[in-house]
């Protein structure tokens, strides 16, 4: 074998034994191939010494060493020559780029330093923890102590450096192209529901980088609807931290998002406090935020629902031991009870009124039936499912009752019982001649009523009445009991009209439910719920009128039901006569039969013996709550403009003008309203702007002088700016004679409104200044208008506002400007610019 020592003799480093690439290096290659083979031959013969070989050898290296060293030292030369006449602006984007990465550097240290002493102020148990994300996030990058952050473009060594600064600053411009393509990706899927693939996307982009706050914001979000909730909290506790740390922003906008989001992943863990904690510091750092609070609300119920179960298990436990005591109010021996007759559901044994009775009063009993996973609310969920002769009015009366808790509704929501009870009274329809199954119906009304006046059940309930529009469905089957129920002078037949009512006006805030309500009942179905007013029961006429105004947000019902003059009259009706009706207080309460719960007002109640008691007496109420339902049905059905005339011919300005006094602010709101929407008839303004007769003053001077009057009280409720809308549309709308009347009585209080921008808001400022626009087109009225001196106040509008009441109020002053006399007090107050501004010469 040949010794190592030769197989190197005559091989360039980095050549080594391959071919001959040129020539040259095959005449090199041939050379040292016969002074090897010279060299074994003399070493056979003896000629030539080891010695000699091991000398050739050093000699060799030291040349191939040597020759390196030169090559290198070209090869830097070069580089340097190439950089060394930069011209100024290429020492600029050098430049820049090593500013932005020494920026990124510092930052990162900045961040580094604020979250060590973040972990040094946390507690022992938790500093003892490693803590593997906060490492990879947090620790250095191997490229971050380069020598380039000492050079500046003067340094020669700088300009050597600048290929190595274009290679590092181009792979970070790619990292963020990469995760922001990533990030759009992850939007695409995120916006078609296909949330998995999102978070897929979302990570893929963390790879690339890491400390993107927008991509651990979205990651958390999608982790949130796959159900991920560590995953989710991993990814928004990341995006608080690089808020908060790296770009010292805790407040920023995506922190808050995810605050949110690790919150309501918290809650699915029943980590109480925790989402708790994290909804308190989303708020102190965005107060104003309206979410934020609602979801607070909503996890201190939760919070507190899963204190008292806890409450009640613990006092369960010591019941079983024998020991007495209560669980807020409630003795262990109740419970006890409760849990003997929850054993006994689905056997005839099971005392359901008294079960009923334990749940209606006693907020713990409720709980109770929900603890063990809802096991109790479960077994009296099935028995709606049963097919059979059995009655199911105990049942549907103990699970009523429950749903005062509201936890309980979300339970049944889940579990599927609205749904069945939906089917239920479907399947009812036919035999509800039988007197048991009437109170079964009616109890399975107030179930869905009572679970309908809460969010996620309502959906529910909306998606199950909407699968079933047939003609013999639930829905039609409603309609059907409701003509039924109203011919029949029994109180136990006008409740279940009540609970119906109400169910279907709780839905019907849904579009979904309206859709499916016009197609089970078709375009009569406004008419057919205009028949209650009529009825003489004043809690029916006002839950009625709660449905129609409902159904009318959809705009081919509000057609249909504009087209029914009398069902509008009636409407219109109902609203009080007179101030002293309005303010009645509702009649008490009568008592309702036996295990339905508080009674309704002016329905009466049967004694144990069938008659009557005295509560029976349907005498008529006007109350508040009647009028506030008549007045959301007219605002909504006022869209309408043939609607709008019959309710101005209906006489209706003349009682909607005197609520404006009344004591709760939403009704005169709502009545603003209306009065903005009637005033757009021609023939309803008319009659507006003119004199009250022996009544007293007409309704335009009765609005003016309402808004002059919370003017001076510096009231800042809802009711001022519908009140301005509609003496602005009368000004808008209404004829030379109209006009000439609406200012003899409401110039004054529209520019006092306008005087008083700072405590109106635009709306009203802005309808101020339009009306007085309006007014000054009449040549007449500006003397009079001149007067009031609306010029100065309307400058302070076009300084102060912006929008729309900027451009009416300069609008307004190029109309005064017509009379020489506002003339010169807008070229006083440099307003003749406001006007070119806005108003074409």
């Amino acid at each position: 074998a040949m010794p190592k020592e030769l197989e190197s003799v005559g091989m360039d480093p980095g050549r080594g034994g391959l071919p001959p690439r040129t020539p040259q290096d095959a005449d090199e290659f041939l050379e040292n191939v016969d002074e090897v083979n010279a060299l074994i031959d003399g070493l056979r013969s003896g000629k030539i010494s080891a010695e000699y070989v091991d000398r050739k050898i050093k000699e060799r290296d030291a040349e191939s060493t040597q020759l390196e060293e030169e090559r290198k030292k070209e090869a830097e030369e070069a580089e340097r020559r190439k950089y060394e006449n930069l011209s100024p602006e290429e020492q600029k984007k050098i430049k820049a780029k090593v500013d932005e990465m020494i920026a990124e550097k510092e930052r990162r240290e900045r961040a580094r330093k604020a979250f060590h002493e973040y972990r040094a102020k946390m507690p022992e148990e938790k500093r003892r923890a490693t803590d593997y994300d906060a490492w990879d996030l947090w620790t250095p990058s191997d490229d971050e102590d380069d020598p380039w952050m000492k050079y500046t473009p003067e340094n020669p060594a700088f300009k050597a450096m600048e290929a190595d600064i274009d290679r590092r600053h181009a792979a970070q411009v790619r990292a963020r192209q990469t995760a922001h393509r990533r990030r759009e990706d992850g939007n695409a899927a995120f916006r078609a529901g296909q949330f998995a693939e999102a978070l897929r996307c979302y990570e893929l982009g963390l790879e690339a980088d890491k400390r993107s706050l927008e991509l651990h914001g979205n990651a958390a979000m999608a982790a949130l609807k796959c159900e991920m909730f560590v995953q989710c909290i991993d990814h928004a506790s990341k995006a608080c931290e690089l808020a908060e740390f790296l770009l010292e922003r805790p407040d920023h906008p995506t922190a808050i998002k995810c605050l949110q989001r690790r919150a309501a992943a918290r809650l699915k863990l029943s980590h109480y406090k925790d989402a708790l904690n994290d909804l308190s510091l989303a708020h102190q750092r965005d107060p104003s935020n309206g979410e934020i609070e609602s979801q607070m609300k909503e996890a201190n119920a939760t919070y507190e629902e899963a204190r008292k179960e806890k409450e009640v298990e613990r006092g369960m436990r010591r019941a079983a031991q024998g020991i007495d005591g209560e669980v807020d109010g409630t003795d262990f021996h109740t419970l006890r009870e409760l849990e003997k007759l929850c054993g006994e559901i689905g056997s005839d044994a099971c005392d359901y009124a008294r079960l009923e009775a334990l749940v209606e009063v006693s907020e713990q009993c409720r709980v109770f039936l929900r603890s063990g996973r809802g096991l109790h609310l479960l077994r009296l969920s099935r028995e709606l499912e049963l097919d059979g002769a059995h009655n199911l009015t105990g049942p549907l009366r103990v699970l009523r009752a429950a749903c005062l808790n509201e936890a309980n509704r979300e339970t049944l929501a889940r579990n599927g019982t609205l749904k069945h009870a939906v089917g239920f009274i479907a399947r009812a329809r036919r035999s509800t001649e039988k007197a048991t199954d009437r109170e079964a119906v009616s109890a399975a009304l107030f179930l869905l009523h009572t679970c309908s006046a809460t969010a996620d059940p309502r959906a529910r309930i909306i998606e199950a009445l909407a699968s079933d529009v047939e003609p013999d469905g639930a829905i039609a089957g409603l309609f059907a009991m409701l003509e039924t129920d109203l011919a029949n002078d029994d109180a136990g037949a006008k409740l279940a009209a009540a609970h119906a009512l109400s169910l279907l006006g709780n839905c019907a805030v849904d579009a979904k439910a309206r859709m499916a309500l016009a197609k089970a009942v078709g375009k009569d179905a406004p008419g057919k719920i205009a028949r209650v007013l009529r009825c003489g029961t004043p809690v029916l006429a006002e839950r009625a009128a709660a449905l129609l105004g409902n159904m009318c947000a959809d705009g081919r019902m509000r057609a249909d039901f504009a087209a029914n003059e009398r069902g509008i009259s009636e409407l219109c009706a109902l609203l009080p006569k007179n101030e002293k009706n309005e303010r009645g207080t509702r009649a008490p309460s009568a008592a309702s039969p036996a295990g339905m719960g508080a009674g309704l007002p002016g329905l009466g109640a049967r004694d144990a013996d069938g008659k009557s008691d005295a509560s029976t007496d349907l005498s008529p109420v006007r109350d508040s709550e009647l009028v506030l339902n008549v007045l959301a049905a007219l605002a909504n059905v006022s869209v309408d403009a043939a609607a709008a005339a019959t309710i101005g011919g209906a006489g209706a300005a003349s009682r909607l003008v005197r609520l404006l006094s009344a004591s709760d602010p939403l009704v005169a709101a709502r009545a603003a309203t209306v009065l903005s929407r009637i005033a757009r008839d021609p023939s309803t303004a008319r009659r507006m702007c003119g004199p009250g007769g022996s009544n007293g003053d007409g309704v335009a001077a009765t609005i003016a002088k309402f808004v002059v009057r919370r003017l001076a009280s510096d009231a800042r409720d809802g009711a001022i700016e519908p009140a301005v809308r509609t003496l602005a549309v009368l000004a808008n709308g209404g004829d030379v004679a109209a006009r000439l009347a609406l200012a003899e009585h409401a110039a004054g209080a529209l520019v006092e409104c306008v005087r008083r921008w700072d405590v109106v808001g635009d709306g009203a400022a802005g309808n101020a200044a339009l009306a007085i626009g309006d007014l000054a087109r009449e040549g007449d009225l500006l003397p009079r208008l001149a007067a009031l001196e609306p010029v100065a106040p309307l400058l302070q509008v076009c300084h102060k506002r912006t929008g729309a009441a900027q451009k009416n109020a300069a609008i307004a002053c190029a109309r005064l400007a017509t009379h020489s006399g506002m003339l010169e007090t807008l070229k006083a107050n440099n307003g003749l610019e406001l006007i070119y501004r806005y108003v074409q010469p």
